[in-house]
């Protein structure tokens, strides 16, 4: 016998001792039962396919929500609920198969972290994300799924809710993102990393397409960004520099906007948010310090392009060679208060191409960086270029 059909024998075998184990915890028949277990909404997303007999042996054994003396510590309404469990023997396998899912879709939090996020605020997230396959998740499955991950679970005083071990930020992303009327977040640096995977595979899973195979957790990204890393360490400092440093760092943790990993970045939020003509001038102060304090192999960092405010394109009648065209191209300088101007002549016989920075405060301290086109220059710091 070929090894696929020795697999193909353990996982029927495992199937339908998982749907003789269902039927009788929730009281249906084995052919409801078998429906649920073979759905392909239950085949693992984000990981192995969750057992019946797992999910089972949760609510007997685990050290928190086991049963205790033979009762059921976990109901309906969450820990220790006078509600007992109300099955309808059609869905329940499929929902707690999909909030497995939905919860591993999280980073769980590291072993000396507290968990911060409470059951009650995750069933209702749950919801959202996962509609309309689950239309309503109670406190006591979404309970009843994170102790089958193992996830790190404590109580909370006089309540019914326990506190999750997932990443607080993540939830708080997701949250945003399902709920409506919530202010969407606008940088995603907090965003699960199986958010995306899950979401196409539900809607591909519903449509009859094929999976999108199987999902692994990416390795945490060890990159670091210079610029990010000084900038953020400002945060303490009592001047606007400070002040924009703080704003920027409580910005991230909140998804407000993404990192500035390059001081070029910086000001392209600035433009997104958008900000003041004195944060503007913050940023500037913050980039010429940082140009001053930084290694000369991060130089590249130092380069900024700032954001186009106005383009405009005239016709000329040229001078006895042919008409030709003017283009005028306006862009904000660093400090937000000026501009900087790009102009191109192409009139046959006067072709001739030009940039230059309108504010005084600017001049003072930028250059156009040497050796690029007209068409593509950047800015750097004129201190930088002094002390290199």
């Amino acid at each position: 016998m070929s090894s696929n059909n020795n697999n193909n024998d353990a996982r029927d075998r495992k199937i339908k001792q998982d749907t003789r184990a269902w039927a009788a915890l929730v009281g249906t028949n084995y052919t409801t039962a078998l429906r649920q277990t073979e759905s392909p909404l239950v085949q693992g997303f984000l990981g192995e396919q969750v057992s019946a007999r797992h999910l089972i042996n949760t609510l007997n054994h685990h050290p928190l929500i086991g049963a205790d003396g033979g009762d059921f510590v976990l109901g309906e309404a969450g820990y220790y609920a006078d509600t007992e469990w109300s099955f309808n023997g059609r869905s329940d396998f499929v929902e707690l198969a999909l909030l497995t899912d939905f919860l591993r879709m999280f980073t769980p939090i590291a072993p000396r972290e507290t968990p911060a996020v409470s059951s009650y605020f995750l069933k209702h997230t749950a919801e959202k994300f996962l509609a309309p396959h689950c239309s309503y998740v109670t406190n006591g499955r979404l309970i009843w799924a994170a102790a089958a991950l193992d996830l790190p679970m404590v109580e909370q005083k006089g309540g019914l809710n326990l506190m999750i071990g997932v990443s607080e930020r993540e939830h708080d992303y997701v949250k945003r993102m399902v709920t409506p009327g919530s202010t969407k977040p606008h940088g995603h640096q907090h965003r699960p990393a199986g958010y995306t995977h899950l979401q196409t595979a539900l809607e591909q899973c519903v449509a009859g397409e094929p999976d999108l195979g199987r999902w692994e957790r990416p390795e945490p990204s060890t990159e670091v960004f210079p610029f990010h890393e000084w900038f953020i360490q400002q945060a303490g400092r009592d001047d606007a520099v400070g002040v924009l440093a703080h704003d920027h760092r409580a910005g991230i943790k909140d998804s407000d906007h993404r990192i500035a990993r390059t001081p070029n970045e910086l000001l392209e939020i600035l433009q997104e948010v958008p900000a003041s003509s004195k944060t503007h001038e913050s940023a500037e102060s913050a980039i010429v310090e940082w140009a001053r304090v930084s290694l000369p192999s991060q130089r590249g960092d130092m380069n900024i392009r700032t954001a186009s405010i106005r383009r405009s394109k005239d016709d000329t009648p040229g001078w006895g060679a042919g008409p030709g065209t003017i283009e005028l191209h306006e862009f904000l300088c660093p400090c937000g208060d000026g501009k900087v101007i790009e102009e191109h002549d192409n009139t046959p016989g006067f072709r001739e191409h030009d940039h230059r920075i309108i504010c005084d405060k600017c001049r003072e301290e930028w250059d156009f960086v040497p050796g690029l086109s007209v068409r593509g220059w950047r800015l750097e710091p004129k201190p930088y270029r002094a002390a290199s």
